[in-house]
Formats: C-alpha cells, structure tokens, sequence
C-alpha cells in the first residue's frame, strides 16, 4: 500500500496525536529488488511489514441482531490471517439470531479452513468468569455482561489477550461493503508497523460516508463526528499556545489498539466508547504524573488514516444520532478531569442548542468501565477454560495451546531484591546465619534472591556460592548488573561477557573514578581514605572483614569506598568536593561510595522488566537497612527495612515503607 507521509504531529504529555494521513493506493507491488525513489508525498508501505501484524492482530466484531447478509459479507472481508472474535448481543429465544449468527460462522470457517471464536454477552459461564476476576463493573443485577457496545469490546479485548495476540482491532457487523472491512485491517496493520511504541492506537477517517435519500449522495464528514471533533480539537488547543484541528476520528468505530494500551484504558458504556479510549490516553498519558515506565521512555501514538473505501451502512435516524452517539461522546469530555471549564460552558451551550438537555439541566455522567487489568486474569481463563468448547468454531480446535504466559499463570512471581551489609548479613559480625532459615524457605518456594549491595562482583561471588543463590545480581551500588548467561531466556541488551556472565555496565570504570579523585581540592579539610590507597591488613582493620573477604573488597571496579573523618561542615564541604569533580556519592552506615553513572534504582527496574519479561507478572520485594537502600526500595513493589545497629530504622522517604524489628538478617528473617 502507499500512503501519505506524515502530516503533523500535536503533542501532549507524553502522546503524539498523528495527523490523518491518507491511503493513495490499495496495493503498491511487489518489494522491488532495486529500490526506487519514493515521491516526497508517499511512503509505501511493503507487504510483508503488513503480513508480519496481521497474525498478531485479532479483529472483534460487535453485533446485535444485524442482517445475516450483511454479517456474512463481513466475515468475508477480514483478512485470512486476523482471528475474528464475534461478540454477539443478538437475540436469543424461539428466534434465536445468534444460533443462525454461529451456523454462518460456522459454514465460513469450514470452508475457508479458519479458526474463530463467537460468544454471547449474556453467556452466564462468561459473567461467573467476570464475577469471579473481581471484574464485576461490567455486570448487571443479574451477574450477565450488561447491554452494550462497549461491554461487548471489553470482553473481545480479553478474549485477544488469552488467544496470545498482540493487537486488537473493531468492525462494526452492519458494513455493507466486504472491501472496506478488508481496508480498515489493512490500516492497523500498517499503523501498527509505523510505530515502534508498544502503547499505539490507529483510528479510521471514512472517505466518504453514503447516505441513501432517493439516491446514493456520498457525504464527506457524519454530524456526529463533527461536532465530536470540534470540542474534543478544541480541548487539545487550551493545553498549549496554538489552535489545533488535527483529531479528526473522535467517533471512529473502526480503530485498533495494541493489547498493552488496551488494557490499562478506562471505557465509557454505550457509543461514548471511542471517544472516551482518547480522554483516557490525555488523562492518564498527557498529564503528570505518569507513573508508567515505558510509557514515558517510548510514548503513546495515536494514528489516524484515511480510508478509498466509503463506509455504507444501516441508518438508524436522528434521534439515534444526538442522544445514543452525540450525548455520550461530549459527555465523556466534559467530565474528564482534564477538561477546564471554558470546554464545559462550550459543550453544554451545544447539547442546549441541539435539544439534548434543558437549559438548567446537568450534562449527565456515563457510567465507566474500569481497566481490563484490573481484572484477575488468571481467575478468569481458570473459569472460562472448560467452556471454551462452546465457543469454538468450527468445534473442537485447540483455543488455550496460544494462551500467553500471563494467562497460564497460577500465581504472581515473587522476586526478593537484598542490601548485603546491615541487612542480610549482620552490621558487626557479618553473619547471615539468622536469616538462613527463611533463605531456604525462599529457595524452596523457588523465589529468586537478588542481592543489591555495595560489595564488589567478587564478593557477592563468594556469598552467592556459599547458599546457592543462581539469580542475577547488582554490585556496587547499581553500577553494573551481573546476570548468569542461561538464566533468562529471551535476548537482552548488555555491555560485555565476562566468564559465565552477561554484564549490563552503568557505571565508568574504576580507574577513572580514581582519576577524579585526584582532583579534589586541596581545601578539603575532611580526611579523606580511599580503599584503593590501604594495605589488605588496613583495609581488613578498618573494616573488620577477614583478609580473604578484604582482598576481594580491594578489587572494585566501577566505585571507590571512602572513609570520611570530620566534624559535620568538614564532611559536608567534602561532599560537595565530590559533587564539584562529577561523582556522585551514597552513604551505607559506615562508608561513603563514589561513583559516576551507577543507580541501584535503574538496576533494580531493569532487572525487575528483565524478569517480567521473561517469567510474567512479578511482585518485586526489597530488604534494606540505611540511605543507600532508599532508590532500590522505591523501585520495587513491597519495600522492607530492617533496624540497624542501634535497634532504630533509618528515616527513609519510601512510600509504603514497611518496618520489621531486628538487626539486619534478625529482622530479615
């Protein structure tokens, strides 16, 4: 295919609001083994980038009670490589629409060799799924999925992320023309494929939507869809200096989301749905605080394109028009926690104008759907499995051989990331020995245990192999990652292989750290004692560790252990000495570390999505004892602190910090 090449780009937070780029051609070709110069205009699009999502990408298609014919031409326009998910809310009893929906279903996929899945939103096996999930917002009175659109996407979504896939995609049933069913496939894909974010939504502008009055007369923009994106542009343009027309799909039906972004959206019930999957990007992606990582690192797209096929389908009047689909669309922007008050007075001037409410009448609230991922996933596939039979088509291919990892879980992952000295091992006498009781019992419970300390990569070795302990480790103060070459299974990024180890460095070598040591000012009145300048005998002295494990403190390599001596000022000038040459320092009860780039919170995050990565949902747990613990236990989901010597906890700014009595691994235990 060839399209437009991009036409602008609104920013807000951390989205980008990509202008609607149109499709110039339906097939561009085959791949060219000589590549030839494009038009400044168009980008093409080659086929297998199209081919590579459209098997990852399942296409859900709502219906209720729609004309048979038209649902069959449907089905015959969604590519052979998209599973279709059919959600029916059609009616049931001695006309029973959705049988006659599943016999079609059924016919096609036999002669088509294609698997699909159909359910009923009143399937009450479905609702105990729900129930049982804690999911209960999309429930009515009655335990069933309520009455809806939106509900009905909400459980195609959930279904996409059991079945393994990766994209989910929408298509009304009443679309009288195969052809553009096969387009707007075509546009997610190649949405999808111009984005390198996980989180990424591509919305469909129709080319022209028909109306048949006496005769076919091709409209190029729907009222509703006008208006919609006249308030919805118009909140945009208050966030920044600059007036903004470039939403131009605040109502589009047909429209794509990655699974990743899917799941963390918040859905208005009834025809609000697509406008509020935007207000819910601005709220929780345009506004600070964003908490999510890889949100703020790779951000969320929003893609709009054009289709060539017009859009024909079923008219359904006017009144249809201003309160199903126009109430609730400027319902869900006006209530939205990002909406100020000049966009309100604009929106509810407009549903006065248009009749929709009386003058002294409240625009009303849509009721809201939380998050899919608020959702027990697990409890749900474990009640849902034993019907799926049911909803097969055709009957008995094998549904859950695709579910993903996160779907066949039993339980979260528990991982339990430690500071070693003061808290594992004992702050005088370097023993681990009352912790090693609840070490086994996490071993047994087959817990990886991270160790997150000071200590150089040869002596956590030497802890490491004296329990057992197989699992990544971070040295120094977070300045490098030491990860077993066989112990995560998918690929990674890292900095070097040293003997059996992959090796992901944050921190400058040690020798430059020394080099800027050097450089302090002659001024500093502190005394100031450098490992690296001690005998093994001193550096054992002064540390109380044995020869054997002070020779291994001896061999750093990306930090130096100081000994600061002075009063409070004298201390606190070589501290900023420190600052003044480009190190940074952290304090761990006895010592100070210098080091530049090392960051126990950067380690601690990128082994905890190391992990999940590779094993699913973790719940990450952090044990620690002084200051230089705080930026690991903030990084985690459960963070720990054990007293220190003087039986009292270091004040630390954590939040949900809890505190356990005991000296180091007394209280570890």
């Amino acid at each position: 295919m060839r399209i437009e090449r991009s036409t602008g780009v609104e920013h807000l937070g951390t989205v980008r609001i990509h202008g609607v780029r149109r499709v110039l051609e339906l097939d561009s070709g085959a791949r060219t083994l000589t590549a030839l110069k494009e038009s400044v205009e168009a980008q093409k699009i080659e086929r297998d980038s199209i081919d590579v999502i459209l098997p990852k990408l399942a296409i859900v298609l709502p219906t209720k009670n729609e004309d048979l014919k038209v649902f069959e031409g449907v089905l015959s326009g969604v590519p052979h490589d998209c599973m279709m998910i059919v959600v029916s809310n059609s009616q049931r009893g001695e006309i029973d629409r959705f049988i006659s929906e599943q016999e079609i279903l059924s016919h096609f996929c036999n002669a088509t060799k294609r698997n699909a899945l159909i359910i009923h939103q009143k399937d009450p096996y479905l609702g105990k799924a729900l129930a049982e999930a804690g999911y209960t917002e999309i429930l009515d009175e009655d335990g069933l999925v309520r009455s809806g659109k939106s509900e009905g996407m909400v459980i195609g979504i959930l279904l996409a992320l059991l079945q393994g896939k990766e994209y989910v995609g929408f298509i009304d049933t009443d679309n009288y023309i195969p052809g553009a069913v096969w387009e707007y496939a075509q546009h997610y894909a190649i949405g999808f494929s111009l984005t390198d974010s996980p989180y990424a939504m591509v919305r469909i502008l129709w080319h022209y939507k028909p109306k048949i009055s006496g005769e076919l007369y091709f409209k190029r923009w729907g009222r509703v869809s006008e208006i919609t994106n006249k308030y919805l542009n118009h909140l945009l343009s208050t966030k920044g200096k600059f007036e903004t027309e470039i939403i131009k799909t605040a109502n589009a039906g047909e429209h794509a989301i990655s699974l990743s972004l899917a799941m963390k959206l918040t859905y208005a019930t009834g025809y609000g749905v697509e406008t509020q999957e935007v207000m819910s990007i601005f709220e929780q992606f345009g506004m600070l605080p964003i908490t999510e990582k890889t949100a703020t690192e790779k951000g969320i797209d929003i893609i709009q394109t054009e289709t060539i096929n017009p859009h024909l389908h079923e008219e359904k009047g006017e009144e249809h028009l201003l309160q199903d689909l126009l109430m609730p669309s400027l319902s869900v922007i006006y209530h939205n926690p990002s909406c100020e008050e000049e966009t309100k007075q604009l929106i509810a001037k407009q549903l006065v104008e248009l009749e929709c409410i009386k003058p002294d009448e409240a625009v009303p609230a849509q009721r809201m759907i939380p998050p899919p991922e608020t959702a027990n996933v697990e409890r749900f596939t474990s009640i849902l499995e034993k019907h799926l039979v049911d909803y097969a088509v055709p009957k008995g291919w094998s549904l859950w051989t695709r579910l993903p990892l996160l779907a066949r879980k039993a339980e979260t992952k528990k991982v339990v990331f430690t500071d070693l000295d003061g808290t594992l091992l004992h702050p005088v006498s370097y023993s681990y020995a009352a912790a090693l009781d609840s070490l086994r019992e996490l071993q047994k419970a087959g817990i990886p245990i991270v160790f997150c300390s000071a200590k150089t990569r040869l002596e956590q070795q030497v802890y490491r192999e004296e329990l057992g302990i197989k699992a990544p480790f971070i040295v120094e103060n977070g300045a490098a990652i030491v990860i077993p070459k066989d112990y995560f299974h998918l690929p990674f990024s890292f900095s070097r292989t040293l003997d059996d180890y992959y090796i992901i460095e944050l921190g400058i070598p040690y020798q430059q750290v020394r080099d800027k040591l050097k450089s302090l000012p002659d001024k500093c009145q502190a005394k100031i004692t450098c490992f690296g300048d001690l005998s093994i005998e001193d550096l054992a002295k002064l540390t109380g560790l044995n020869l054997r494990m002070a020779a291994l403190a001896h061999q750093r390599e990306y930090s130096e252990t100081l000994a600061i001596q002075g009063d409070k000022k004298q201390i606190r000038s070589a501290l900023n000495s420190l600052k003044e040459i480009g190190l940074s320092y952290t304090f761990g009860g006895k010592f100070w570390e210098a080091y530049q780039g090392g960051d126990k919170s950067k380690t601690t995050k990128i082994l905890i999505e190391l992990f999940r990565l590779n094993f699913g949902d973790i719940a990450a747990i952090g044990i620690g004892d002084s200051e230089n613990d705080e930026p690991m236990l903030a990084a985690v989901d459960m963070p720990i602190l054990v007293q220190r010597a003087d039986n009292r906890w270091k004040k630390l700014k954590v939040q949900n910090l809890q505190l356990v009595k005991g000296v180091g691994p007394e209280g570890w235990s």
